[in-house]
């Protein structure tokens, strides 16, 4: 479903023992990454183990995250991305009222907690994308700033927009979690993928592009209404009423020749 829509997911394997980490480290190539294979454990501190480039160094991570998280633990082992690299995660939800709404935000725990997110309805353009990565106090993050190295944000844009795209088009997606998203230096790495898919009862909720941009000029114009709503119903050949209606008598003035009479009425 996310390749059809140009959106990659970094080859990661589930594995049970340290030889399996071992045999699947090999087959992806050094150095790699050994995880928790849950979503939700992989978002507690310390459940990463980074830039592994050995089998003794893999057993050993294997041995201390069985230790930390339990014995029954599924781990993964999944190929290093690039660095430096800024994480980030991009979520889509269905909303009863609004319909799919893309979410973004950073990925470290301090972002998180906070709840600094920013939301755009699908499908996006891509200024709606811009707006969306600058909405967050920590995009300065992705600039430059504060000692992050600058990353390709232009990147990180087109994967929103082709998001908002899959959100708009497929209503069986009732949600759908990237987490992470690793903006590096000239590209971006989908390092964890979840869909939560669902039968939707009736016709296909009805899916309608972006509303025209206003120019700068036109900010405090009203926008036209859609096709289909009342006020836009009017066939455009219909005449103004001014001109299929009779013109009203006109009206006296008052004055010496037509003196007001006394009363309630004229």
């Amino acid at each position: 479903m996310l390749a059809c829509y140009g959106l990659t997911v970094w080859p990661a394997e589930i594995v049970q023992t340290p030889d399996d980490a071992v045999a699947a480290a090999e087959r992806l190539g050094w150095p790699v990454v050994l995880k928790a294979a849950d979503p939700e454990a992989a978002k507690r501190a310390g459940t990463v183990r980074l830039g592994l480039t050995s089998p003794a160094a893999v057993r050993q991570a294997h041995a201390d995250l069985a230790g930390q998280l339990g014995a029954d633990v599924v781990l993964a082992v999944q190929k290093m991305a690039p660095q430096p690299a800024v994480p980030t995660v991009v979520n889509v939800l269905e909303d009863p009222a609004f319909g799919p709404v893309v979410s973004f935000g950073l990925g470290d725990v301090t972002a998180r907690l906070l709840r600094d997110r920013g939301y755009r309805l699908a499908p996006l353009t891509a200024e709606d994308a811009a707006g969306l990565v600058r909405s967050v106090e920590a995009a300065p993050l992705l600039f430059g700033e504060y000692g992050y190295p600058p990353v390709a944000v232009g990147a990180l844009q087109e994967l929103l927009v082709r998001v908002g795209r899959l959100a708009n088009d497929l209503p069986e997606v009732a949600r759908l979690d990237l987490d992470p998203v690793l903006v590096g230096e000239s590209e971006v790495f989908v390092l964890g993928a979840r869909a939560v898919l669902r039968s939707p009862e009736g016709p296909p909720p009805r899916r309608r592009p972006p509303p025209p941009r206003l120019s700068p000029s036109d900010d405090n114009a009203s926008p036209h209404p859609p096709p289909g709503s009342p006020t836009a119903s009017v066939a455009p050949e219909t005449k103004p009423l001014a001109q299929t209606t009779r013109a009203p008598p006109p009206v006296r003035a008052r004055g010496a020749e037509a003196p007001p009479r006394s009363g309630h009425g004229e």
